[in-house]
């Protein structure tokens, strides 16, 4: 798959996770998002919000994220966690993977399968048999691939980020098997 390997990360990996953050909304979400929303983002105010992470983790929070990496180098990332939407929680979801970002140049490479996996592997774990995430709508390539690993459509929101409406589908799994250890 790639030379991709996939490890739970620590807050020792905040910085490493926070650059990629960022360079994926840069190479991501221009022309998805209004401009200023990415210009603000930075890498020392992302690693301060994986600190912040790591740290309820430490602290006991449910969770976990991973880190993906290629030669060493950290290329992508996906995390987990109950699921915080009291809808999608209501319809069953009782798992969330928070985030999932892979490098532009490690996209098409298995490397997103693999971090779904973790993140199903992880969930299953805790006793958590369904799960669900969200994307922007209009993340066409993100979309299609939580389609083409099986996830239905079953939530929808808007959220106002600093002045922009984001509009957001949630994507399903009811049972997470489908992706364990894919």
């Amino acid at each position: 798959m790639g030379g991709f390997s996939v490890r739970a990360g620590t807050g020792a990996d905040a910085d490493r996770i926070a650059g990629v953050h960022v360079a994926c909304w840069r190479e991501t979400y221009r022309g998805m998002v209004p401009d200023f929303l990415i210009d603000q983002m930075t890498v020392m105010g992302r690693a301060e919000m994986w600190r912040g992470v790591f740290s309820a983790f430490e602290e006991g929070a449910f969770g976990a994220t991973a880190v993906l990496e290629q030669d060493g180098l950290a290329v992508g990332f996906a995390g987990f966690c109950a699921q915080r939407d009291a809808a999608l929680r209501d319809a069953g979801y009782g798992g969330e993977i928070t985030a999932m970002y892979v490098r532009k140049a490690c996209q098409g490479q298995g490397a997103g399968r693999l971090l779904m996996g973790w993140c199903a592997d992880g969930l299953l774990a805790a006793g958590i048999g369904a799960g669900a995430l969200w994307a922007l709508r209009e993340n066409a390539p993100a979309r299609a691939f939580y389609e083409h690993l099986g996830g239905e459509l079953c939530g929808e929101k808007q959220e106002d980020r600093d002045g922009a409406v984001l509009h957001s589908v949630a994507y399903g799994w009811p049972d997470l098997r489908v992706l364990a250890g894919a």
